[in-house]
C-alpha cells in the first residue's frame, strides 16, 4: 500500500479537550456532580420524582440532553483553526450497573462523535453532486473526523427504571450545530 493510502485509511482524531470543574455544569437539566468522564466524575441525575408526567422526560432524556450540553462546551474549547461541520453523536454502548443494594447506580455510555471540516464536507458535496449520486465518494471516511466519548451517569436517584432496562436501551444520536451554524 502506498504511503498516501496509509494516510487515507487512518481515521482523524477530533481533539475534544476533557472540560474541568470550573467549567459550570449545563443548566435546565437536573445534574449535579462532574462531566462524566469517568465513574468517580460521574454526572448525578439529580429527578428524583417517583413519576414523570406524560410528556415529561425521564433519566435517559436527560442523559442525551447532557451528552449534548457537554459537547457543545467541548467544541467550544476546542483548539481548531477552521469551521467544522456536520457534527454528529451517536451512543454505540450502554451498560447499566446495580449497586449492592440491587438497584440502578451507574449508567455507563459510549458515544462516537463524527464531524468535518466545512471547506472538506463541501468538497464532498461538490463531487457528490457532479457525479450525481446520493452516496458519498470513495475515501470520505479518510475527510471526517471522529471521537469517541465516555459518559457516566449515577442514576441511584432516578426513580422507576424498569428492570429489563438493559435490555430495552434506546438508541440516541443528534447532531450538534457549530456556533457559526446557530442562529442565536
Amino acid at each position: 500500500m502506498t504511503e498516501q493510502a496509509c494516510e487515507r485509511t487512518e481515521l482523524r482524531q477530533l481533539p475534544l479537550p476533557r472540560l474541568d470543574h470550573a467549567t459550570p455544569l449545563p443548566v435546565g437539566i437536573p445534574v449535579t456532580g462532574g462531566w462524566g468522564y469517568t465513574r468517580e466524575d460521574a454526572c448525578i441525575i439529580t429527578d428524583d420524582r417517583e413519576t414523570a408526567g406524560e410528556n415529561e422526560p425521564i433519566g435517559l432524556d436527560y442523559e442525551f440532553a447532557f451528552i449534548e450540553q457537554r459537547l457543545i462546551e467541548e467544541l467550544n474549547a476546542m483548539p481548531l483553526d477552521e469551521e467544522l461541520f456536520d457534527i454528529r453523536w451517536k451512543v454505540q454502548t450502554q451498560e447499566i450497573e446495580r449497586g449492592p443494594d440491587g438497584l440502578f447506580s451507574q449508567d455507563h455510555l459510549t458515544v462516537l462523535v463524527t464531524a468535518f471540516l466545512r471547506r472538506d464536507r463541501d468538497a464532498l458535496d461538490a463531487e457528490r453532486e457532479a457525479i450525481g449520486s446520493d452516496h458519498p465518494p470513495d475515501g470520505w471516511q479518510a475527510l471526517r473526523f471522529t471521537n469517541t466519548c465516555e459518559f457516566w451517569f449515577d442514576v441511584s436517584r432516578v426513580k422507576g427504571i424498569p428492570d429489563d432496562a438493559e435490555f430495552s436501551m434506546r438508541i440516541s444520536r443528534g447532531r450538534v450545530l457549530a456556533s457559526h451554524e446557530r442562529d442565536d
